[in-house]
């Protein structure tokens, strides 16, 4: 019984982010304009919104060598820019990142208000459930008539995923917020509307 339930729990979160994957990579709207919001935080913007400052928005926000992985950008809409963290490459091919990542982030701006959000990711909304199931049904099947090991174990297991993923969802959020201060910053040196061609 445990092993048949952690094939279909793996089969759920390979399935979860082969979705996340393809949603990310290939820019859907819905994708990062809806879901679970872990924040949402406003600045004001009073400067023009230019979709086009995309690439100098990413020049600034990678340029920060305190994180091993790079924040890619993208348009959504003449008022939103999705972005996403994407791992770095450490020796060997091997990807890296300095914290495990959580969200994906918009950038919307409406009426003089610029909004940047950071939305869970589909695989880590049903990961840490997903796991802890699993590993519950395996450490029963294990110690069938031991309660006490059982508890101690999931307890353990507990703290340990539930700290890890609250320093996680810590890291990213200051990264996507540090990126909504990039934008204001980039509009206050950018005052004068300048036409386009």
């Amino acid at each position: 019984m445990g092993f048949g339930l952690g094939i279909i729990v793996i089969f759920i979160l390979c399935i979860c982010g082969f979705a996340d994957t393809v949603c990310r990579s290939t820019w859907k709207r819905f994708y990062y304009t809806r879901g679970i919001t872990f924040f949402s935080k406003e600045f004001d913007y009073p400067y023009p919104f230019n979709i086009k400052r995309i690439d100098l928005l990413k020049k600034r926000e990678n340029a920060d060598k305190k994180y091993k992985s790079d924040i890619e950008f993208a348009p959504l809409a003449r008022n939103a820019i999705g972005f996403f963290d994407r791992p770095g490459k450490g020796g060997f091919g091997v990807k890296k990142r300095s914290y495990l990542s959580v969200l994906h982030g918009v950038l919307m701006y409406q009426d003089g208000k610029l909004t940047v959000a950071g939305i869970f990711d589909y695989f880590a909304l049903l990961f840490v459930p997903a796991l802890m199931i699993s590993v519950t049904a395996y450490i029963v099947w294990l110690f069938k008539q031991d309660l006490a090991i059982n508890a101690l174990i999931l307890a353990a297991l507990l703290v340990i995923f539930v700290v890890g993923f609250v320093v996680a969802l810590r890291k990213q959020r200051a990264r996507f917020t540090k990126i909504g201060d990039i934008m204001v910053g980039i509009g206050q040196k950018e005052k004068e509307p300048k036409s386009e061609k």
